[in-house]
C-alpha cells in the first residue's frame, strides 16, 4: 500500500524576492505556490511520497535566497487508492 503525505506550510521571504522564489519552488516541482501576497507571505502546498519526502522540500525551500522561514501549518496521509478517480 502506497501512501501520499500531503503538507501545507506558510513561507516567508523578503518582499522583493518572492516573484523569484515561487519560480524557483514551482519550476523544480517541489511544490505548488497557490497563493502570495505583495509583503512576502506564500502558501506552499507539498506532495510526497513519505514525510522525510515533505521535510527534504521544506529544507529545499527554506534554503532559497531570500527566504525567510518555512512553517508546517498541516499534513495529512492518505492512501494513494484513495485519491484515484472512480472508473466508470
Amino acid at each position: 500500500m502506497s501512501e501520499v503525505h500531503i503538507a501545507s506550510c506558510v513561507a516567508y521571504a523578503r518582499p522583493e524576492s518572492t516573484a523569484a522564489i515561487v519560480r524557483a519552488i514551482e519550476g523544480t516541482r517541489l511544490a505548488e505556490v497557490p497563493r502570495q501576497d505583495g509583503r512576502g507571505r506564500m502558501v506552499v502546498l507539498i506532495e510526497g511520497g513519505s514525510a522525510g519526502a515533505v521535510l527534504d522540500a521544506i529544507d529545499a525551500i527554506r534554503a532559497l535566497d531570500g527566504v525567510l522561514a518555512v512553517h508546517l501549518a498541516y499534513q495529512h496521509i492518505e492512501d494513494e487508492s484513495e485519491l484515484q478517480e472512480p472508473q466508470e
